[in-house]
């Protein structure tokens, strides 16, 4: 990856942020700006605070404080005590509003990934059903995450990096004012170190990037798999071997960091162990062959050592910033992938917010010549398939494992878009710019109901806050649901908790409280995906007699071919 490369592809993150965030920025560089011209004041106080305590006699030669006091004014003042008080001025001047800038820097490195992680999440959540289908959630979470807590880190640093490039452009003025030659000298000396540093450690960051990036996604990966197989995990006594396998990616994800983290750090003791012989050979050289008087050395000696030590560790700031930047690389490339596409999906959502149709439901769904295979696989799911649900109807699909029942149910609630034919309801066709007014009309459960890790009454809302809840429509549902009973025996009956994904409560109780959460919601459709089969064939019929009495279309997959006589409807495939 060359350098070009590097930079353009981290700068396209900053095309996503809003206008604010962009003024916040630019406001930063100035405060940064100002920063660096109290750190050339409290460098340049310097000079006189130490000519005026030891060699007193001398401060009428420098130039600058003739610009301010005559000869005069030195003999009739106690200028010890005033340099020294300008000097202390100046360096908690400076140093306050370092702290000032390094508070902006801190916030606006936590606040640009903030933006860029909501944008990512919005993109996932609307991305189409069926690619998100595709794809493995670890990633996701891993992108939103961990990349994006690195991704902090680059900001940061790549903030630094520009205060840091202000102040080194405002020292080295004043350092060239001082000494042309020294400075020039160890400017020369200081880019070559690190551009040596940079080019032998450049590979090994590289490495590492793809190192983080793809343990990244595995640590999560392996976490979520020992959660969705704890069971077999204890009954097949495999605890030491899923052990082992978290602690090899853990480990080499933790090692990868260790050694970008060292291979970002250790040059600036190089660095800086190089500048204080320099800095000695250079006084040793400046008395013993150049012959400069002892005051004149010991001020041009503090004042470059003062520069140095501020200044070797901006330079060392710009360096962290290369090396972040080719170390979360991988990072950058994978979250500039998921962006670039955003634009064009917003545009989506407008057009779909366009009411094109009156898509009133009055009479019938029609399925119209439906084929459909996934991009996967060469054979079609469904092909040339045609049916009628009419309103306020309760349809039965039935079928084999692997036949298309889920498939044919997503295509009808216009989650999965057919290769051929059409869906219509009421003679109107159903496509991209009224699907949305569409599928607000369902609601839907799935085979396995996820539950939040909170309270029942909130999980039947489907809603984490407390605003106009209609708590006698959540009893009414869950009592549709034949679940209202179970909860009023439980000590904070609504209120109660059910674990993370409902692991306190039976595959049964589950679906029961999924199937009241549909009915909450009240819908004109409610779908069914298998969503009762861990319910007892007595509590099924129950349910279903109590939803019919709502007057409402239910479309619902089921295995229970004995029951097939209580729809009006029949799919098999």
């Amino acid at each position: 990856m060359n350098k070009k490369n590097l930079f353009s592809d981290f700068l396209i993150l900053f095309n996503h942020l809003d206008s604010e965030m962009k003024l916040k920025i630019y406001f930063s560089t100035i405060v940064m700006t100002i920063s660096s011209f109290l750190e050339v004041l409290s460098i340049s106080a310097l000079i006189p605070f130490v000519t005026a305590i030891l060699y007193p006699e001398k401060l009428a030669e420098i130039q600058f404080v003739n610009l301010f006091l005559d000869t005069e004014d030195l003999q009739n003042i106690n200028y010890k005590l005033i340099f020294t008080i300008i000097f202390i001025s100046s360096i908690v001047i400076a140093n306050t509003f370092r702290i000032f800038v390094l508070y902006l820097l801190i916030k606006l490195s936590k606040t640009i990934p903030l933006k860029l992680a909501e944008d990512v999440y919005k993109k996932t959540i609307e991305t189409d059903y069926n690619i998100l289908k595709q794809k493995n959630s670890a990633s996701i979470i891993s992108m939103i995450t961990d990349k994006m807590d690195s991704l902090s880190g680059v900001f940061f640093n790549f903030l630094s990096a520009c205060s840091a490039l202000i102040i080194i452009m405002a020292i080295v003025t004043l350092l060239f004012l001082i000494n042309v030659k020294i400075t020039l000298v160890t400017i020369l000396t200081v880019l070559f170190l690190y551009s040596i540093i940079g080019f032998l450690f450049k590979k090994k960051l590289k490495e590492n990037s793809i190192i983080l990036s793809k343990t990244s996604v595995e640590r999560i990966k392996h976490v979520k798999e020992t959660f969705g197989s704890m069971k077999q995990l204890i009954l097949y006594d495999a605890k030491n071997l899923f052990q082992k396998i978290f602690t090899k990616y853990d480990k080499d994800f933790r090692l990868s960091q260790f050694k970008s983290q060292f291979l970002m750090t250790c040059p600036r003791f190089i660095v800086e162990a190089i500048g204080i012989i320099a800095i000695s050979l250079a006084v040793y050289f400046l008395h013993m062959t150049l012959k400069y008087e002892a005051i004149s050395i010991i001020t041009l000696v503090a004042a470059l050592a003062f520069s140095a030590q501020k200044l070797l560790p901006q330079v060392n700031i710009v360096y962290i910033f290369y090396s972040t930047l080719i170390n979360y690389s991988s990072f950058i490339k994978e979250i500039n992938f998921i962006l670039k596409e955003i634009k064009h999906e917003k545009i989506n959502i407008e057009i779909n917010k366009a009411d094109i149709n009156n898509l009133d439901f009055k009479h019938k769904i029609r399925l119209r010549e439906i084929s459909f295979k996934y991009e996967r696989n060469d054979t079609n799911v469904l092909k040339s398939f045609n049916f009628e649900i009419k309103k306020n109807s309760k349809i039965a699909i039935i079928g084999e494992t692997g036949s298309g029942k889920s498939t044919l149910l997503d295509i009808i609630m216009g989650l999965l878009e057919p290769l051929n034919g059409s869906l219509e309801v009421d003679g109107n066709k159903i496509f991209l710019e009224n699907i949305k007014k569409w599928q607000k009309k369902f609601s839907h459960v799935p085979q396995e109901t996820f539950l939040f890790d909170n309270t029942i009454k909130k999980n039947i809302i489907f809603d984490f806050y407390d605003k106009n809840i209609e708590l006698s429509k959540v009893v009414e549902s869950a009592k549709l649901a034949e679940i209202h009973d179970f909860i009023e025996r439980l000590p904070d009956k609504y209120e109660t908790i059910v674990g993370e994904n409902g692991i306190l409560l039976s595959g049964g109780q589950k679906q029961r409280i999924g199937i009241a959460r549909a009915l909450y919601k009240d819908k004109e459709i409610l779908t069914l995906d298998e969503a009762t089969n861990a319910l007892d064939i007595k509590t099924e019929k129950k349910i279903l007699d109590n939803i019919t009495k709502k007057n409402i279309t239910i479309i619902q997959i089921t295995h229970r071919v004995n029951n097939i006589t209580n729809y009006d409807g029949l799919i098999e495939l």
